[in-house]
């Protein structure tokens, strides 16, 4: 296992890129498409479900300080069972880095260069990838450490420039929408990015303090600022538009007019995007390879993450086109993750203590 070490403040910066990143980017329309006006509430009270749910996995690895979910797999059911069950999480986290992949695969494709195939965006970036995840850990903690606030800045520069589109008119018809209805509707919310913040747990060992301090303030802040981008689309677009775009942040900047200085910033937004793309593939890549060398004991994870660019790459052509990549998002991801967040991590703590319960009675003589 890697002997890498990363700060708390480094930690708290990996996971919040991590959730943050692409769902603003990806997320916002679908939101806004369930619960209208009232969409800005939906991140903050899926984003509770999520906490909740994290507090499974983060009980979990109390039990076994300084492991990994690989680790604990193993030491929980022994080495067939609990490796069968590792090697659902390594195939996991293949496959997240595949939908990861597509994303930015369809985005590129849509917005920037059309005539260009998709699968050159998706082998260009896993090299990159690829090169961070060999160097490990701590280079791509201090690559995120450095890329992030020129993220935050770029936001907050497109959010002062829009302000001057922004229409209370366009919130008319707030508070109408029955939440018990909408509950349904919005789990893949909770899915993603919430539940997927579980892959996290894979760097909880390099952590040096503070882990589950930095892990759920990272997802607090998530929620608050999809919350605050939701409002902020709805107010600069309106429902209608938010809604029938697939990039609604990337239509902002677009329209963003500030003389003969300020225009066509696309290319910025998507600058900014592959950053964060950068973030959350290199964790969910990096986790994948973990895996493979902590299942398989392989010291060198070099050939391992040059292999799987092939099998990622591969994978992320699984949909013809982004339609049915959102269709499997919003009407089957929640149940797919769940499986991996919530029933998984509960079986391995429940016979955590059944096995603390055997020791405890062997102890007093029974």
């Amino acid at each position: 296992m890697e002997t890498a070490r990363i700060s708390p403040w480094q930690f708290f910066i990996l996971a919040l890129g991590y959730l943050l990143g692409t769902s603003f980017f990806f997320r916002l329309g679908g939101i806004i498409s369930i619960s209208r006006q009232d969409a800005w509430m939906t991140p903050l009270w899926t984003g509770a479900v999520g906490i909740l749910l994290s507090l499974i996995w983060i009980k979990l690895t109390t039990y076994y300080p300084g492991n990994s979910i690989i680790q604990i797999c193993v030491q929980v059911a022994g080495k067939g069972i609990g490796g069968l069950i590792a090697l659902l999480y390594i195939g996991y986290f293949v496959h997240l880095s595949a939908l990861i992949t597509r994303n930015l695969g369809d985005f590129m494709k849509i917005n920037l260069m059309p005539r260009t195939p998709i699968t050159v965006f998706h082998v260009m970036f896993l090299l990159i990838i690829c090169y961070a995840v060999t160097k490990g850990v701590e280079t791509i903690s201090r690559s995120t450490e450095f890329l992030f606030p020129i993220v935050t800045v770029a936001f907050l520069f497109i959010f002062f420039i829009a302000l001057s589109e922004w229409n209370w008119d366009r919130f008319q018809g707030m508070f109408q929408t029955n939440i018990w209805s909408t509950l349904h509707k919005n789990r893949s919310v909770i899915a993603f990015p919430f539940l997927e913040s579980f892959a996290l747990v894979m760097l909880f060992p390099y952590v040096k303090s503070k882990i589950k301090r930095s892990f759920i303030l990272a997802n607090i802040i998530t929620a608050l600022f999809l919350s605050v981008g939701v409002f902020f689309t709805i107010g600069v677009l309106g429902v209608t538009r938010a809604t029938h775009e697939t990039y609604s942040l990337f239509v902002i900047v677009q329209e963003i007019h500030l003389g003969t200085f300020f225009e066509h910033m696309e290319s910025t937004i998507a600058l900014i995007l592959l950053i964060v793309i950068f973030i959350k593939l290199s964790i969910a890549y990096y986790c994948a390879v973990a895996g493979l060398c902590q299942l398989f004991h392989v010291n060198n994870r070099s050939w391992l993450a040059i292999s799987l660019i092939l099998l990622v790459s591969g994978l992320s052509l699984g949909f013809n086109n982004i339609l049915e990549n959102m269709t499997f998002n919003r009407q089957y991801y929640f149940e797919y993750i769940f499986l991996f967040a919530v029933l998984l991590p509960l079986l391995l703590l429940c016979l955590t203590w059944i096995k603390q319960g055997k020791e405890k009675r062997k102890a007093v003589g029974f």
